[in-house]
């Protein structure tokens, strides 16, 4: 049974890789003719956005048909998280509380431990906004535990209905608000939990007790050399 859904997953990932490889041409083409065609300035912005749309929907397929295997070096979380949250921090909606033990180091992925968080925070920064003051405040929080560290990202938006909370990272669900998203395709959260799996990491996501979505990682300690 294990082996029959791995080759379902693996024709999925090898059918979306290709879908996505075909797009990639007649876009271009588009992009082009966008740029030199359409005289109306402003009909050409809407039109190089949409585009630039469809190029992310196209990305995302990408990363979720991307491979199982990994190379896991040691990675500082606390610099990878500082290097996520860096950008986001000029902007007036998004306020970060940030609580983590010093010098955690995992075995990750720079990169795709970048685009993990990257995806989180967007996806709080989106629909974790309050009510009240339209503003996401975010919590990132991280500890080491034996073996592990568990970092914890968390908004102080509505939350998910709890019948909802386990398909937030099935492919393609879309769920209310459309937390599942990354750009329309219901990948978003899908991806991250894949990826963090390749890691060897597990991902859940929980309702805090008192509002807002929690996603909680556990990923593996790198045992670094004593100086």
């Amino acid at each position: 049974m294990t082996q029959k859904l791995a080759m379902i997953e693996q024709e999925r990932a090898v059918m979306l890789a290709g879908i996505s490889h075909d797009l990639r041409t007649p876009l271009a083409r588009l992009r082009l003719e966008t740029e030199l065609s359409v005289a109306d300035a402003e009909a050409r912005e809407n039109m190089a956005n949409d585009i630039a749309q469809l190029d992310a929907i196209i990305n995302k397929f990408l990363d979720y048909a991307r491979p199982g295997n990994m190379a896991l070096v040691p990675v500082s979380l606390n610099k990878t998280v500082e290097t996520c949250i860096h950008s986001l921090k000029k902007r007036p909606d998004i306020a970060f509380k940030v609580a983590m033990e010093d010098r955690l180091h995992v075995m990750a992925d720079d990169v795709e431990l970048q685009r993990i968080i990257t995806n989180l925070l967007e996806n709080a920064a989106r629909y974790g906004k309050s009510i009240d003051t339209g503003v996401a405040d975010i919590e990132i929080s991280a500890r080491s535990q034996d073996k592990h560290v568990l970092l914890r990202l968390r908004d102080h938006g509505q939350g998910v209905a709890p019948e909802q909370l386990k398909q937030l990272t099935t492919p393609f669900f879309r769920g209310e608000a459309a937390r599942t998203s990354a750009n329309g395709t219901g990948l978003g959260l899908a991806i991250v939990e894949k990826t963090v799996a390749r890691m060897g990491g597990h991902l859940e996501l929980s309702n805090a007790h008192s509002g807002g979505l929690c996603a909680n990682i556990r990923l593996q300690r790198a045992q670094l050399a004593q100086a």
